[in-house]
């Protein structure tokens, strides 16, 4: 008999990144999936982009599975094509309910329900209780109109009810169902949801109240993920793992107590003035190998006004204490802040290059929905120009979500070519830079492509955004 519950993470229509075609599963699904199971309902998994699934694969493989409800997940610019797969569904299998969750319609609800008519509901924040709920209401026949953080329609009215519970307690929310996934290389791992820091450029999805795992259940699951699994390298998704010191030592001297330091190789995303050289000597010996640093400039100016509470000696500071640690360092920055300008640009290269971290990206402001940047970007504010033709153009390494007045877009992502050349280049990477470049052969073409005016679009650009205002408006959710 068929599970009544369906999860799908579904694939790019036109992979290019490695996030298209990731060899890790997909965390909130999993989570969700775990959830319910906890609680007695069945549920099956589809994740499409580990899967190595195209569009049309997925489709056949929610029809054949005939799920009662199906849930489908969607970061901005994936939400056009994740709706091409609801709309196949709703046409061949009418009877099914269509739910979307992500950070897309937790932020646009009511925009995303107007724009795509095939979801039937959109679960608003985090959704392991909302999702659950409404789940239980719809198998059993009740109402579920008043769930909190569920948005459903009553006729052409869209019915709001805030975001969802948030779990104060992490422990109760189990781990994900990976059991229920393709075999992955890599398993990501949260231990903590919630950042304190006020980015300009993030949408903090799970607020800015900290909220922690027991490190005893982090452990298990992260035994669990190598005794079932037999996996040998994890991720932890937190937004800043670094945030407490003592937390992160604690959770440190769990893992070396049970004996899995050195099995399992560890990459958490840190924060430049949340990290010492005892909680960085911690790190590394309970397995930890690389860590990544959102630097996001080299200009003191733009990043005294992001937000971040970070300065260049700051970010040097704690690049040296990676390197006295034996950690290796992502560096990670951004290109097209507000009023930013060539010599600004140029700043982050510099500072990058002084840097000199193992890895380093540079991607192009993308004004996702819910942060201070698409606040601005919308009333054209900070210098900025909307100019995407759908919601695939939100995308920081490809798309072409805005620009600014006195920056274009062709003049950032010549910049964006510029810096990767120079942090290689500068260092005397050579070698490094060889590797990098066939890695990532695909992205660079299209980018060259785009830069030289020979890039053709993959497909006609998405009716839902341009049967609207031809550019984005600012609605509350």
């Amino acid at each position: 008999m068929a599970e009544p519950v369906l999860l799908v993470n579904p694939p790019a229509e036109v992979p290019r990144e490695c996030y298209d075609t990731p060899d890790y599963p997909a965390i909130g699904i999993g989570y969700v999936a775990g959830y319910l199971q906890t609680r007695g309902i069945p549920v099956r998994v589809i994740d499409g982009k580990l899967g190595r699934m195209t569009v049309g694969q997925t489709i056949d493989a929610i029809i054949a599975a005939q799920p009662r409800i199906c849930g489908l997940s969607a970061m901005t610019h994936m939400i056009v094509t994740t709706h091409k797969i609801a709309a196949a569904v709703k046409a061949r299998c009418p009877g099914t309910t269509i739910v979307l969750g992500g950070f897309h319609g937790s932020f646009l609800p009511e925009r995303t329900m107007r724009e795509f008519p095939s979801f039937d509901y959109v679960v608003v924040g985090e959704g392991e209780i909302a999702f659950h709920k409404l789940v239980s209401a719809l198998l059993s026949g009740d109402d579920p109109c008043g769930i909190p953080g569920i948005a459903s329609r009553d006729g052409e009215r869209i019915r709001l009810n805030g975001r969802g519970e948030i779990p104060e307690h992490l422990d109760d929310l189990g781990s994900p169902a990976w059991e229920l996934f393709p075999p992955a290389e890599m398993y990501p791992i949260m231990s903590q949801r919630g950042c304190p820091f006020g980015c300009n450029f993030c949408s903090r999805p799970y607020g800015r109240k900290l909220r922690q795992r027991s490190p005893a259940h982090v452990v298990a699951e992260i035994r669990r993920n190598h005794q079932q699994f037999g996996c040998t390298r994890m991720d932890f998704y937190d937004e800043t793992f670094s945030v407490r010191k003592g937390y992160v030592s604690n959770l440190c001297d769990t893992l070396v107590s049970a004996g899995l330091a050195g099995r399992i190789r560890f990459w958490a995303y840190v924060h430049a003035n949340t990290i010492d050289l005892p909680t960085a000597c911690k790190m590394k010996s309970a397995g930890f190998e690389e860590v990544g640093m959102g630097v996001e400039s080299g200009n003191p100016e733009i990043m005294r006004r992001m937000k971040k509470g970070v300065d260049p000696e700051d970010v040097l500071r704690a690049a040296r204490i990676f390197k006295k640690a034996g950690l290796k360092l992502g560096a990670y920055f951004i290109i097209g802040h507000p009023q930013e300008t060539v010599a600004s640009i140029k700043d982050s290269i510099n500072l990058a290059v002084r840097v000199n971290p193992y890895s380093v990206a540079f991607g192009i402001m993308t004004p996702y929905p819910g942060t201070e940047i698409w606040e601005m970007a919308t009333r054209g504010e900070g210098g900025y120009k909307m100019i995407p033709d759908s919601w695939e153009d939100f995308n920081k390494q490809l798309g072409k979500a805005l620009e600014l007045k006195n920056l274009s877009r062709k003049t950032m992502e010549w910049m964006q070519l510029r810096a990767y050349l120079s942090v290689y280049v500068r260092t005397y990477r050579f070698g490094e830079l060889f590797n990098a470049a066939w890695i990532n052969r695909r992205r660079i073409l299209f980018i060259l492509g785009k830069l030289l005016g020979r890039t053709a679009p993959d497909q006609a650009a998405s009716s839902s955004w341009l049967e609207g205002s031809s550019k984005p408006q600012l609605l509350t959710p």
